[in-house]
């Protein structure tokens, strides 16, 4: 890169005007350190109206960096529409290809393969576990007192899904699918007998497949022994992203706007009333993905 040195031009005489073009070329130049701007891919359609937790996700991403805007510059950020679900996130994050940031449960897996950002996007939220059943199923549910009386039922989940593996890993049977909207169909034609569900989605679940007859189930709720973060990752070698979206971030949280724009969706409120006023029994399963 060539470097034009300010010392050298000043030891030759400078009428006035040359004063102000040589000042006017420093502003270039200073100025210039983050005259490029960021250009910040993400999975989805920009198109789709959805109020639900994605749309958290999207927004506090964009709040990080706005609040970040005057010390790291610029920013556009564009949506990467390829239908491959969270694999195929995870796969063009990796190879830096196509998307930039994605969100998701924190792994030791992931954690190898890409550079987290150290910050609980869901407040613990994603501790806890509730079931969505067929409506006709609770009589059966309300006996269960124990994880070895839940293993007694199938679980659907979909493909790549952390908790459907965790449930795999601790002995439950367990059907998963590629299809987002089929898998709940496949609940309803009883092809297994519950969806594990965070308790920030389960509140969505029943008001959108009521139709098909699902309810939330009122017994249980199963806990991770240790507890699972929900948090950004940016590709292994992109330190500026990933420094970028933590410090924007920790801004959001120290100045109330995380809690303002957390508290926007009913959806949270919702999984943080029902953890607050449950007395359903507590199952506790092993989380198999931090070791």
């Amino acid at each position: 890169m060539a470097v034009f040195h300010f010392s050298k031009l000043l030891s030759y005489p400078l009428n006035p005007w040359s004063f102000f073009a040589v000042f006017f070329m420093s502003v270039i130049l200073v100025t210039g350190v983050h005259a490029e701007t960021l250009r910040v891919s993400i999975t989805g359609n920009a198109n789709v109206v959805n109020q639900g937790p994605e749309i958290f996700y999207e927004k506090l991403l964009i709040a990080a960096l706005e609040k970040t805007r005057d010390t790291d510059g610029d920013f556009v950020l564009s949506h990467n529409v390829h239908g491959g679900g969270i694999a195929r996130d995870r796969a063009m994050l990796i190879a830096g290809a196509g998307i930039d940031v994605m969100w998701g449960s924190v792994t030791k897996e992931r954690e190898q393969q890409m550079r987290l950002v150290p910050v609980d996007l869901l407040k613990n939220l994603n501790n806890y576990r509730v079931l969505l059943i067929n409506k006709d199923a609770q009589p059966k549910f309300s006996q269960v007192k124990t994880l070895d009386d839940l293993r007694k039922f199938t679980v659907g989940s979909g493909e790549h899904w952390t908790d459907g593996e965790i449930f795999k890993d601790n002995g439950f049977t367990v059907l998963a699918t590629s299809s987002y909207s089929g898998l709940f169909k496949m609940l309803a034609a009883r092809r297994f007998n519950f969806i594990s569900r965070g308790l920030y989605e389960i509140d969505n679940d029943t008001k959108e497949y009521k139709a098909l007859g699902l309810i939330q189930e009122e017994s249980l709720l199963v806990k991770y022994d240790v507890p699972i973060r929900y948090s950004f990752f940016v590709n292994k070698n992109n330190a500026a992203l990933g420094d970028r979206l933590e410090r924007g971030i920790k801004i959001a949280i120290e100045d109330g706007s995380f809690d303002r724009l957390f508290y926007q969706y009913p959806a949270f409120k919702a999984g943080e009333e029902l953890l607050k006023n449950s007395h359903r029994t507590i199952l506790v399963i092993k989380n198999t993905k931090i070791d």
